[in-house]
């Protein structure tokens, strides 16, 4: 009997591995933020906010990095390998590779940095509206595709905290104490007040007026992007202990983003705000993931384009994930955080059976791996974790969606009551 027990087990086994390896990458769908970059706040801001000097750039503000563009071409590189794995990619196959790029410096050059390693030997464009224009596909408001209500944007972030930032704000004192200490260079926070010196304490909550969507203040958004600024000199290398800082290590890092992550949280996956900025996006993205499949105008790329590059910004990556429900964590970072480089792969596979089906998986570098400049491949991967689309997921390991369930969600998130 436990003969036949273990002869069944192993059939079973046999059979579902032949039953998965029937199953064919048809499409392959990679929405990246862009690579490290240089800091957007400039080194005697950021050193109003430390009590240490920061490290400096060799290149303009917001600018990709030297070491942004290996470490991206690093993730290309990985794509290629695990793709032409898959026969999704074959050598020579110029035209499987396309690729978009937001109008920034950076997006464009990241893009380019994937070009060249996705297919390497092939003159792969990246497609953009141009440099200093504007992308609907990013920036839908400021295009005018898009109409956004202010006033029901901060309504609507607000109403996720009770309608008090304060309160809010005040619920994350420990967070804010633990960076205060790191960036003051003190035991414990709060750090003592220091004359010309911005501390994470003296920004008080409230929104704020500007080009964001219900952007709001406090210590949250201050830490935003002092950390992102930490974050990004770390991946690109930089000597904080020559410059006198003390207690920077990944797992300090780590707790660091909390803040930053709250902030993005709350204002960039607010329902109505992910709506407005993330839903032309999503369309275009849906539609490329049919495309081949079935025709669809709206695609990006080609129908023969197997693998569709988009590069973008955190934001980006952020929105959408608040309108499709998305929710990812990778060790080392906070939930829903996007590192330089991360990115949403969404993948059609076609089964046996001729079902089609999504799997969306979050990816990227670790910080070892972004500070080490890791090479990348099947042995030693990036860090990737299943992604669960809610209203389409199913109990299977990579939470496969049926292709005609996900175009109902993406249609019922951007086109509510309809």
């Amino acid at each position: 009997m436990r003969l036949f027990l273990r002869i069944s087990a192993v059939a079973i086994a046999l059979v579902s591995a032949t039953a998965a390896s029937a199953d064919t990458l048809e499409k392959v769908v990679i929405l990246s933020r862009h690579g490290v970059r240089s800091a957007m706040s400039s080194p005697e801001r950021l050193e109003e906010a430390s009590a240490r000097p920061w490290p400096r750039f060799e290149v303009p503000a917001g600018h990709l990095t030297a070491r942004g563009e290996t470490l991206i071409a690093l993730m290309g590189g990985y794509y290629r390998q695990h793709y032409a794995a898959q026969g999704l990619l074959k050598p020579g196959d110029c035209s499987a590779v396309y690729a978009w790029a937001n109008a920034t410096q950076r997006t464009i050059a990241t893009a380019k940095a994937y070009a060249g390693s996705l297919a390497p030997g092939c003159p792969v464009t990246v497609n953009t509206v141009g440099e200093g224009n504007i992308d609907p596909m990013f920036e839908p408001v400021k295009a005018g595709i898009v109409k956004a209500d202010h006033a029901l944007a901060r309504a609507a972030v607000a109403g996720r905290v009770g309608g008090d930032l304060t309160a809010w704000s005040a619920s994350h004192n420990q967070e804010a104490e633990q960076l205060d200490a790191l960036l003051m260079q003190c035991d414990k926070g709060p750090c003592p007040p220091a004359p010309g010196k911005r501390r994470v304490f003296d920004a008080k909550p409230g929104f704020v007026d500007g080009e964001e969507l219900a952007g709001v203040s406090g210590p949250e958004a201050f830490a935003s992007g002092v950390t992102e600024s930490l974050l990004m000199a770390w991946a690109d290398g930089r000597d904080f202990a020559g410059l006198g800082w003390k207690g920077l290590d990944e797992a300090a890092l780590t707790r660091s983003f909390f803040l930053h992550q709250a902030e993005f949280d709350l204002r960039l996956r607010a329902p109505y705000v992910a709506r407005t900025l993330a839903g032309h996006l999503a369309d275009r993205i849906l539609a490329t993931v049919q495309s081949g499949a079935q025709p669809n105008a709206a695609s990006i790329g080609p129908a023969n384009a197997r693998l569709v590059l988009i590069s973008g910004h955190d934001g980006t990556l952020a929105s959408l994930g608040g309108l499709l429900r998305m929710e990812w964590t990778l060790p080392g970072y906070q939930p829903n955080q996007i590192q330089p480089g991360g990115a949403l792969v969404f993948e059609r596979w076609k089964r046996e059976d001729g079902v089609r089906e999504v799997r969306v998986r979050f990816t990227g570098q670790s910080l070892s791996q972004l500070r080490g400049m890791t090479p990348l491949d099947a042995k030693t991967p990036p860090l990737s974790a299943p992604v669960f689309i809610q209203g389409c997921g199913t109990a299977t390991p990579a939470f496969d969606c049926r292709l005609e369930d996900f175009e109902a969600v993406v249609r019922g998130a951007t086109r509510p009551g309809e």
